[in-house]
């Protein structure tokens, strides 16, 4: 990679994910809340059949259709047999007769149909079947809509067959998918292992943590720290675990002497800078590169905000401790940890919507970049800008529920077009 080109920004994020491949590792969790959201390390198969016996999808009752009348609504008075509440053993049905069973419950052999018990004489169970008193009925008279054999009955693997897949690398654990890996006979899973994250801001300007927030107390020139909160938001939402935030001046010793105290001392997989990346003479990421132990590429990606990336690793005596390092303006920042650490740490695809922009007029874009325009989904489907380009805006970010992309190649923007659009979580309400 070199600086002097601009390169697409999937190729970026291509080698990105390159980049954090070898530092990603599994861990195994319990089939609860702490699973919720998890990214599955590997392929799950199912350990039985889902259901695991032929059962009842009705209160009714269990009958071989051969002893039901040859057409429907004509009614048949059988014997009737044993009761079948879920959890029972099924055993088997005697031919000619009836068996009370409810939902759930197995099926007994030689049963393949289930009355409702709606389509009873009574419409309902007689009170001694199940927790009621008195004596049952010895017979029972009914009159099937349908005489088809495996009507209300759910077959055996009918949902899921032991052996299948279930789940599949890459897949994140919802409530549903977590129900199913239980029904299949799971109780834990492996998941990604959340990346150990150090993200740090640059700049002599940015105040250290713990300066005063009044602003009375702000040296002249100096600016508060909204990356390092920022980042260290976006990369726990991603599924990394942020083990220490901070500012470092704009001093390269400092800088790489502090990230190998802290990536040892934390047993960092990862580190997050922001600044010292551009084309300026304090580039503090950029004067690190050109000293001994640290490997980083500067690639302008032909994208806006966010064009300049430093991509690389600090070198240790035992390992490569990979480095992804982005512009200092908060937006540029933000995006940047949007659109490239967040799918190299393996975090879920955002949903993309092609959807008609609301322009009051034309808006211009420089045509050898892709645009992320803040943006907001309107009700009407349709989506509408909330703030310019410039990468210094964090207000119209903050106010933003989408980020609304602008291709390579286009110069002008016109009201009705269609843009991709990238839904992000956040914005007003």
């Amino acid at each position: 990679m070199t600086g002097a080109q601009r390169i697409p920004l999937a190729e970026h994020v291509a080698d990105a994910v390159a980049l954090l491949a070898a530092s990603r590792r599994g861990e195994v969790v319990a089939l609860d809340g702490r699973a919720v959201g998890r990214v599955a390390a590997g392929q799950q198969r199912a350990l039985v059949d889902v259901p695991g016996h032929d059962n009842s999808q009705m209160d009714g009752y269990a009958v071989a259709s051969a002893d039901l009348p040859s057409a429907a609504d004509a009614a048949v008075t059988l014997p009737l047999g044993e009761t079948i509440a879920a959890g029972d053993g099924p055993g088997r049905l005697t031919s000619g007769t009836a068996r009370p069973i409810m939902t759930g419950a197995a099926i007994p052999e030689g049963a393949d149909h289930v009355v409702p018990v709606e389509e009873s004489e009574a419409g309902s169970f007689h009170p001694a079947i199940g927790a009621g008193a008195g004596t049952a009925p010895g017979t029972i008279t009914l009159t099937p809509r349908s005489t088809a054999a495996g009507r209300f009955v759910r077959p055996r693997g009918s949902d899921t067959h032991h052996g299948d897949t279930i789940l599949r690398s890459g897949q994140v654990l919802t409530p549903a998918r977590i129900a199913h890996l239980a029904a299949c006979g799971l109780s834990d899973v492996e998941v990604e292992a959340p990346l150990r994250v150090i993200v740090l801001s640059t700049g002599s300007e940015v105040a250290a943590d713990g300066a005063e927030r009044e602003g009375a107390g702000l040296p002249d020139g100096a600016v508060y720290d909204a990356n390092g909160p920022g980042l260290a938001a976006a990369l726990t939402a991603a599924g990394a675990e942020v083990v220490h935030r901070g500012a470092v001046p704009d001093d390269a010793t400092a800088l790489v002497t502090r990230l190998r105290a802290q990536v040892t001392e934390l047993d960092a997989d990862l580190i997050v800078t922001s600044g010292g990346v551009s084309a300026g003479a304090f580039e503090v990421v950029r004067h690190a590169a050109a000293g001994d132990g640290v490997t980083m590429a500067f690639p302008s990606v032909a994208m806006q905000p966010g064009g300049p990336q430093g991509i690389g690793t600090l070198d240790l005596p035992d390992r490569r401790v990979p480095w992804l390092a982005f512009p200092g303006n908060p937006v540029s920042a933000l995006l940047s940890c949007e659109l490239i650490a967040r799918p190299a740490l393996g975090a879920p695809a955002r949903r993309h919507l092609h959807l008609p922009v609301q322009l009051e007029g034309e808006e211009s874009s420089p045509p050898q970049l892709a645009q992320y325009r803040r943006a907001r989904v309107l009700p009407s489907g349709r989506v509408r800008l909330v703030a310019g380009s410039s990468s210094h805006l964090i207000g119209g970010l903050a106010a933003a529920d989408a980020l609304a992309i602008i291709p390579v190649g286009t110069e002008v923007v016109r009201d009705g077009d269609i843009l991709e659009t990238l839904l992000i979580p956040g914005g007003e309400r």
